[in-house]
């Protein structure tokens, strides 16, 4: 190991975040050679501070064996958020270099039970954590224009939602201000076992075109598009009748009503019909 490496490394040991955030910042290839040169638990080490979308597309250029070894030294819901960024088959090569039971654990957990807001949701918008700049964000934004929507949230450094900015708030932010500065920290959201039934008629998609999901312990899962809903609700309306609020997204009311998070599901919004009229929102719908 050459003295530049071992400098770079005790770094990376020393001020994992910072070192996670100057990484983000450079071109993939670049960032792709650096941790290259690393064995697989310090690669976990650093990228356990990245977001989902980065790390996957770093493993997806190692060897299957090399990324699961990374996954498998990643806490269980880091490593959840970041296999759902993957292909069924890469999950599926990635699953197979992981310990049997490990893998076990990872196939039931990403599973998520149809007719759902979890398995509705897109997990590849893009997310923003608190701490960069506006200039870096709006960097990254351009990057990946296709993975963008009206509404960014940020995420924390376990894959936690914390808030969400505007793009015009974005753009019109100072260059040096952070992230954390112009988000707005109350955050309509979804739980990602609340039915499809019970989340289309709410009085919620009057104002927003997409909503977040997040698990019981706030991770991000994506985000739900109000259109994706409805579509998918008039695929299945010849199977799929309407159905009080689920078991879990009752348990789910005290813990978010009380978290500074609002859930999008209220006690007495329940539906009585499949096919409710389409609300006028104030922006328009965003792909």
């Amino acid at each position: 190991m050459t003295l530049q490496q071992e400098l770079r490394e005790k770094f990376i040991e020393e001020h994992p975040l910072e070192a996670a955030r100057y990484l983000e910042e450079l071109p993939p290839q670049t960032m792709r050679d650096i941790l290259q040169t690393m064995e697989p638990e310090r690669i976990a080490q650093t990228v356990e501070h990245f977001l989902p979308h980065t790390t996957a597309n770093i493993l997806k250029q190692y060897p299957a064996e090399t990324s699961a070894t990374v996954l498998s030294r990643l806490p269980p819901g880091s490593a959840r958020a970041i296999l759902r960024q993957l292909d069924s088959s890469t999950q599926e090569t990635f699953l197979g270099h992981l310990a049997p039971q490990t893998a076990a654990f990872f196939r039931r957990t990403l599973r998520l039970a149809e007719h759902t807001a979890g398995s509705l949701a897109d997990p590849h918008v893009l997310t923003l954590p608190p701490d960069i700049t506006a200039k870096e964000a709006l960097r990254r934004i351009r990057q990946v224009p296709n993975q963008v929507i009206y509404y960014l949230y940020v995420l924390d450094h376990q894959n936690r939602l914390k808030g969400v900015v505007l793009m015009k708030e974005l753009l019109a932010a100072e260059s040096t201000s952070t992230v954390s500065s112009v988000m707005t920290l109350e955050v309509q959201v979804i739980p990602s076992s609340a039915m499809a039934m019970d989340i289309v008629g709410h009085h919620a998609w009057a104002r927003f075109d997409s909503l977040p999901v997040i698990d019981q312990d706030r991770t991000f899962i994506g985000a739900l598009r109000h259109r994706t809903l409805r579509l998918f609700l008039q695929s299945k309306s010849s199977e799929y009748q309407p159905a009080f609020l689920s078991d879990a997204l009752l348990q789910l009311w005290e813990a978010y009503s009380l978290s500074g998070m609002v859930l999008m599901t209220t006690m007495g919004d329940v539906l009585s019909a499949a096919k409710p009229p389409v609300p006028k929102r104030e922006e328009q719908e965003t792909s």
